[in-house]
């Protein structure tokens, strides 16, 4: 008995969902053929596919620079390791008596991005041999400076005050974020003059932005390296010169359209 009551049950949960579907296929049905209130069961595909086009943009914008990055380094020598830091300290320290106390500059303009000190070696030729001829201590520096015209003077200052090594100096801005957007309008200027070109061309008219990709926008900085220009006007007076050049922005996006 038990057994039979349970094929039952479960037959009967088969039953319920198909009879629901039947019911709700025969409503749908049904409904399509009474009349003027009808409902119609939407076809795959009857939305009227949008015509598009997506073209690149490109924008790029120069700017003078605002802010220079003055990369120096001063460099001590000594036959102990002890000794030449000693001597880089005490060079050192005409060289930050210079940067605030003649130059005012703040602490955050002043930052040490490396220190070493290290052993130098003499090499024999006949049997590959080495040893320890004295030790380089090396204390490097990168001081912002926003007066740009003062930059060649301030190069011939740090040479005096202890300086022995120039790394560059690199001009840039401070304003990058304005500019930037400036780059985007560009682009995106770029973009739709193509747009609409193609779109004529095609018989059609451009309508809304539908997607805008931004896929990349770069500054470039003006790097001088270490031949650093000088202009001599005496043996004895040689000034030091630094053209700033200018900073290149550049954007590129992608932006689809919408044609009718």
């Amino acid at each position: 008995m038990n057994d039979k009551w349970s094929v039952r049950r479960r037959s009967l949960m088969v039953f319920v969902p198909v009879l629901a579907i039947a019911i709700g296929v025969g409503a749908l049905f049904g409904t399509i053929g009474n009349g003027k209130n009808n409902v119609y069961a939407l076809e795959s595909g009857s939305a009227a596919e949008r015509s598009t086009i997506t073209v690149s943009g490109k924008g790029e914008l120069k700017a003078a620079p605002d802010v220079a990055y003055v990369n120096v380094a001063v460099e001590t020598r000594a036959l102990t390791a002890k000794e030449a830091q000693s001597k880089n300290a005490t060079q050192f320290a005409g060289l930050t008596k210079l940067l605030y106390d003649t130059y005012k500059m703040a602490a955050k303009d002043v930052k040490t991005t490396s220190f070493n000190v290290q052993p130098e070696y003499t090499y024999n030729n006949n049997d590959g041999t080495s040893k320890v001829k004295g030790y380089l201590a090396a204390h490097s520096l990168q001081i912002t400076t926003r007066d740009l015209n003062g930059v060649g003077k301030l190069l011939d200052d740090l040479s005096a005050s202890g300086v022995n090594r120039v790394d560059g100096v690199q001009f840039d801005t401070e304003k990058a974020d304005q500019y930037e957007l400036q780059t985007l309008d560009k682009a995106m200027a770029n973009a739709k003059a193509k747009a609409q070109t193609l779109a004529k061309a095609a018989g059609k008219e451009l309508q809304d932005v539908i997607t805008i990709t931004q896929n990349s926008i770069n500054v470039v900085p003006v790097n001088n390296g270490r031949n650093i220009m000088m202009e001599s006007k005496a043996a004895d007076s040689a000034q030091t010169t630094v053209e700033t050049g200018e900073i290149t922005l550049s954007a590129d996006i992608t932006v689809t359209y919408e044609m009718k």
